[in-house]
């Protein structure tokens, strides 16, 4: 199987077609990380330069990202959960202001969720108020934020100074396909890690070893 027998079946609105083939790359042995980076991003990457090149229209596109969403939905159900309990670690979601998309931070909040993480998925385009309110509330020991639009790196560096301020004191990831062609760092702080794959993350998750204060919720 390639990433291609997934645009196909996204393209197509082939839900059951799209999950079989996941559920055999898992079934035979593929990390769940790597799924998420080699086949379901690679395809939607494909999705994406189809509809620049105007291979499919809108409609397609559109069609393929909800087929996507659902069969990651479907997918996330039958993995192997560490259950969450009273001491589990949390990690809150969500993309920038005006950011609409939403599948990769799904994805990421997909591994910490399997990990046994506590986990809350805010979504796309939400305003930073109502992030560090929410962020307030919940104490998370991470925060990963998503963008993929250039034109949002400016508000990153504002989302990165009041999140990493909180009482939490939560470690801030940053996920974008940006990372690979542009140098974000002067849009973080030095404690900002980034997040250049699903691979990467799940590396770092299994890495993690709590010496991020952790506040007692």
């Amino acid at each position: 199987m390639t990433p291609k027998d997934l645009v196909n079946a996204f393209i197509e609105g082939k839900s059951d077609e799209a999950f079989v083939q996941i559920e055999k790359l898992y079934s035979g042995g593929l990390s769940v990380a790597s799924i998420y980076q080699n086949y379901v991003t690679e395809a939607m990457q494909l999705i994406g330069v189809m509809w620049e090149e105007d291979e499919i229209s809108v409609a397609d596109e559109h069609l393929a990202t909800s087929t996507c969403d659902f069969v990651l939905a479907k997918f996330h159900s039958r993995v192997k959960k560490i259950p969450i309990t009273p001491i589990s670690k949390k990690a809150m979601f969500f993309s920038v202001e005006k950011e609409q998309h939403s599948l990769g931070m799904k994805m990421a909040a997909h591994l910490f969720e399997q990990a046994g993480w506590d986990v809350r998925f805010m979504g796309a385009n939400l305003p930073l108020t109502y992030a560090v309110d929410a962020a307030e509330r919940f104490k998370p020991d991470v925060i990963g934020i998503s963008l993929t639009i250039i034109h949002h790196l400016e508000q990153l560096k504002t989302y990165v100074e009041q999140l990493e301020s909180i009482q939490s004191r939560p470690q801030l990831l940053v996920g974008s396909r940006l990372i690979s062609s542009y140098e974000l760092s002067e849009y973080a702080s030095p404690a900002t890690r980034m997040i250049r794959n699903f691979e990467v993350l799940d590396e770092w998750m299994k890495e993690y070893d709590g010496v991020i204060p952790h506040v007692t919720h």
